[in-house]
């Protein structure tokens, strides 16, 4: 990251990474809610998800997808230590797309199946199955997650 350990607010310290912005909040919840609305049945949707890792470095993702799961509401799990299916990061003001493209690294070392890279400014997705390779979708294109099988018009995520 290129900002000094001083000017980071305990947030940021804490989850690793940049306070979100007004737009951030905005995408993300359009992404929870299109992806609850058409895959709820499927999967487990989780914005702001602690992920365990073997480093012990915080690692959150703005967006978990998990298979389906029942939850147990009487033993409640801080860090996951399974590894979500995919992974939702949105791009922050104050953040470097290098950033991103470092924490899929991570994420792939995890077992995620599937990074996907969201860049506001661009009103565009990337979404990646390995690293180095990306699949870019903007302006009226429908995501397509083959891995998956998620489909979203990216108009119903950028409005």
């Amino acid at each position: 990251m290129d900002i000094s350990v001083e000017t980071l607010s305990n947030y940021e310290l804490e989850r690793g990474k940049p306070m979100p912005s007004t737009v951030h909040s905005l995408i993300q919840n359009n992404l929870v809610y299109q992806l609850n609305h058409h895959y709820r049945t499927q999967y487990q949707i989780l914005p702001e998800l602690s992920l365990d890792t073997p480093d012990h470095k915080p690692l959150v993702p703005d967006i978990a997808i998990y298979p389906k799961f029942d939850i147990d509401r009487q033993h409640d799990v801080l860090r996951r230590e399974d590894a979500p299916l995919a992974t939702l990061e949105i791009l922050s003001p104050k953040q470097s797309l290098s950033d991103l493209l470092e924490k899929t690294q991570r994420y792939f070392q995890l077992g995620v199946t599937s990074c996907w890279i969201i860049i506001p400014g661009m009103d565009a997705i990337a979404v990646s199955h390995q690293p180095g390779q990306y699949t870019f979708f903007s302006g009226t294109d429908t995501l397509q997650d083959d891995k998956l099988n998620i489909q979203l018009p990216l108009s119903e995520i950028f409005k």
